[in-house]
């Protein structure tokens, strides 16, 4: 079974599955207890926290009376769409000499340099400064032009970003959405006045046959979505996570999955999801994660580490606290993947928290190692 966490930090146990039925009722009934907005508010890592109840929603209306889904400003949803696009395939950035008669190419710039112009832009920000191969730069999006700090005997630079187009149709993208979304306070939120939420979202894994209580592919999902809340996908979310895998309607989704699932238990993506999961997990302005939803989460992120049952129950029994922040999170990750079963080799890095190094004390006594 599995902790229901509430508002009020009472608690109720009850099994997993009851946390899917798809109506707050149902749990309500049988947990007596309500989070925000009615819903049991237990979130544990499966991206079904509705922070409202799940019956409460009702389709809205927009012009003529029909359904707010059959409804979407194509001018509004292109430009959701751009900025989605954006967000999932960052621009990068090129350089070239600006010097008087120069007919320089273009060069790309730093990946790191690039996300930190990509962040000036979402914040709005105009000018900043970067430094590319030592040298300090004042940037100026507006006018595109980077100019060295000392600016004396240096040439200024013009700067361009080069955006990929992600191969999807933003007319079936959009038909697609419309199936599951409805109208999201508040209106003017950054990631859209609608999304997927409650019993549409569950309705949205069902429909690209992924259990999101046991199929890590869910929080690969909403990581490609970059969503921002448990057990919802804001529309620009949802654009942003369609366009990241490149998908435009549901038999593409379910033709994903094998891939997504493949790509965390695989490593490949597990860094990236993992990371992300912590996130989210939390519930502001909290900044810690309970044990318990730390476990659940570690056995749907590593279920192959031999020593993740150990070292859950361990510190369920002598971890001082029973929360996880983030840098514990990550370096449990790094635990995973870089020590053997054995820990032949934990010894080589002198950096582990002491947290560790009492499991590992407990460990290779209790095995004799």
């Amino acid at each position: 079974s599995r902790v229901c966490l509430h508002k009020a930090s009472t608690r109720c146990h009850q099994p997993l599955g009851l946390l899917f039925v798809g109506s707050t009722g149902n749990h309500q009934g049988r947990c007596g207890k309500t989070g925000r907005g009615g819903w049991c508010g237990r979130k544990l890592g499966l991206l079904l926290g509705r922070r409202q109840p799940l019956g409460s929603a009702q389709p809205k209306s927009g012009r003529g009376g029909e359904p707010i889904g059959q409804y979407l400003e194509m001018d509004r949803w292109d430009k959701d769409c751009d900025a989605a696009f954006e967000l999932a395939l960052p621009p990068q950035w090129e350089c070239r000499d600006c010097s008087w008669g120069s007919s320089g190419t273009w060069q790309a710039l730093p990946k790191e340099v690039s996300i930190q112009l990509n962040a000036f832009g979402r914040r709005g920000q105009r000018r900043g400064n970067i430094t590319v191969g030592g040298r300090e730069l004042v940037v100026d999006l507006q006018d595109n032009v980077a100019v060295p700090s000392d600016q004396y005997g240096r040439t200024p630079m013009h700067l361009r970003k080069s955006v990929r187009q992600p191969r999807v149709d933003k007319r079936a993208m959009k038909q697609f959405y419309a199936k599951y979304m409805e109208e999201l306070p508040p209106a003017d939120h950054a990631g859209g006045p609608d999304g997927i939420a409650g019993e549409k979202f569950l309705q949205f894994f069902q429909d690209i046959e992924v259990d999101p209580a046991t199929d890590v592919t869910a929080l690969a999902i909403a990581a490609a979505c970059k969503a921002s809340e448990m057990g919802v996908f804001r529309r620009r979310e949802f654009i942003c996570g369609c366009a990241a895998l490149e998908v435009d309607g549901i038999d593409e989704f379910r033709k994903k999955i094998p891939e997504l699932r493949s790509r965390v238990l695989s490593g490949e993506s597990l860094e990236e999801v993992y990371t992300y999961t912590f996130g989210v997990a939390i519930d502001p302005p909290c900044k810690v994660l309970p044990l318990e939803d730390a476990s659940a989460y570690w056995a749907l992120l590593l279920p192959n580490w031999p020593l993740r049952e150990p070292f859950c129950e361990w510190a369920s029994q002598h971890m001082k606290g029973k929360v996880i922040n983030r840098d514990l999170w990550s370096m449990v990750l790094k635990l995973a993947v870089e020590v053997p079963a054995d820990l032949s080799g934990y010894d080589d890095n002198p950096a582990w928290p002491v947290v560790f190094d009492e499991f590992v004390e407990f460990y290779r006594a209790q095995q004799g190692l």
